[in-house]
């Protein structure tokens, strides 16, 4: 299943989208937020890690897409382990989606 990002909402595309439509692209921005502010900080701690090895580093690709790479890391296990934190906020914000 795809996962596409957030970011590719527009506020026009919220607009005129149908309520169950606005319900899923609520889901996708919990899922974004969840992802972004619990996921990416845990899998940022891991990458500083001053134990690595040397023979796991992914070199200078690595250094360079390291982050992109935890967000999209973040941003799936976010939207797969669909958790009761992510509940929560879906819950107290769909009353908000008409």
């Amino acid at each position: 299943m795809s996962v596409s990002p957030v970011s590719s909402l527009t506020p026009g595309a919220v607009v005129t989208a149908s309520p169950q439509r606005r319900q899923e692209m609520l889901r996708q921005a919990v899922d974004e937020v969840v992802g972004s502010m619990f996921f990416a900080p845990m899998l940022e701690m891991a990458r500083d890690n001053p134990f690595k090895a040397d023979f796991a580093h992914g070199g200078r690709g690595e250094e360079m897409f390291g982050t992109q790479l935890d967000m999209e890391l973040a941003r799936r296990a976010s939207h797969q382990t669909g958790g009761s934190l992510n509940d929560v906020i879906y819950d107290r914000l769909a009353k908000y989606v008409h």
